[in-house]
C-alpha cells in the first residue's frame, strides 16, 4: 500500500515572504535577504496521525514572477491546499491576491484548502493593509485569514498545522468513512525530515524546469 502524502502549494507575488515563511518553518531561521525563488523549489515534512500513520507532506514554494505561472498553473490540480500570501505593507501584493484567487478557482480542484497570509506584521509602521479588509476578503472567498511574521516566526507554526489538519480531514475523512474504527482527528506535526537528498538548509535535487508532483 502505497504512503499517503499531502500536497499544499505557496501562492503570492515576488517578495511577499513565500520563501522565509517556509524556511522558518522547516529550519526555524530567518535570512534578511535571498535569491528570489526560480521557478518550484518545495520543503517536505511528515504528520503523524493518531492512529500511527506517517503522512507524507510537502509544501511547494513558487515563483510570483509573471514568466513563471505557467509552471504554477501546472501543479494547482494536484494540490490538496493553497496559501495565499501578501505582504501588508505593500497594497499591490494584496490587490493580486484577486488574481491568484481567479487562477485558483481556474486551475485548481474545486474543493481545495484554501488560506489568505498577511505576511510582514513586524514591519508596523510601514503597514498599508488593515486586519480589517484583509479578513473581508478572506471571509468572500470562504477561507481564514492569518498575519504572520516570519522574521519573528509569529503564526507560522499555527499557519502550517491549520492546513495539514484541514487538509487530513478533507482528503481521508470520507476514506474513513467506509473504514471502521478509522480515527480522523486533528494530526500532529514532525518536522524535519527532507527527502531527495536535501539538507536542512540546502535546496532538493532537482531535474529541468518543471516536476510532476504526482511522481514526488
Amino acid at each position: 500500500m502505497s504512503q499517503k502524502k499531502i500536497q499544499v502549494i505557496i501562492l503570492g507575488d515576488g517578495a511577499v515572504g513565500k520563501t522565509s515563511l517556509l524556511k522558518m518553518y522547516q529550519d526555524k531561521q530567518f535570512t534578511q535577504s535571498h535569491m528570489a525563488t526560480i521557478g518550484l523549489d518545495y520543503v517536505s515534512s511528515t504528520f503523524h496521525s493518531p492512529k500511527g500513520e506517517d503522512i507524507a507532506v510537502k509544501i511547494w514554494d513558487t515563483a510570483g514572477q509573471e514568466r513563471f505561472r505557467t509552471i504554477t498553473y501546472s501543479f494547482y490540480k494536484q494540490a490538496n491546499g493553497v496559501i495565499v500570501t501578501f505582504d501588508v505593507t505593500n497594497a499591490t501584493s494584496f490587490n493580486n491576491v484577486k488574481n491568484w484567487l481567479e487562477s485558483i478557482y481556474q486551475h485548481a480542484d474545486p474543493n481545495i484548502v484554501k488560506a489568505l497570509v498577511g505576511n510582514k506584521i513586524d514591519l508596523e509602521n510601514d503597514r498599508v493593509v488593515t486586519y480589517e479588509e484583509a479578513k473581508r476578503l478572506a471571509d468572500q472567498n470562504k477561507m481564514p485569514y492569518f498575519e504572520t511574521s516570519a522574521k519573528l516566526n509569529k503564526n507560522v507554526d499555527e499557519l502550517i498545522n491549520h492546513m495539514m489538519e484541514n487538509v487530513y480531514s478533507k482528503m481521508f475523512s470520507s476514506m474513513a468513512a467506509g473504514e471502521s474504527g478509522r480515527d480522523t482527528n486533528t494530526v500532529v506535526i514532525k518536522q524535519g525530515n527532507k527527502d531527495n537528498g536535501g539538507s536542512a538548509g540546502g535546496p532538493p535535487k532537482k531535474s529541468g524546469c518543471c516536476w510532476d508532483i504526482r511522481r514526488l
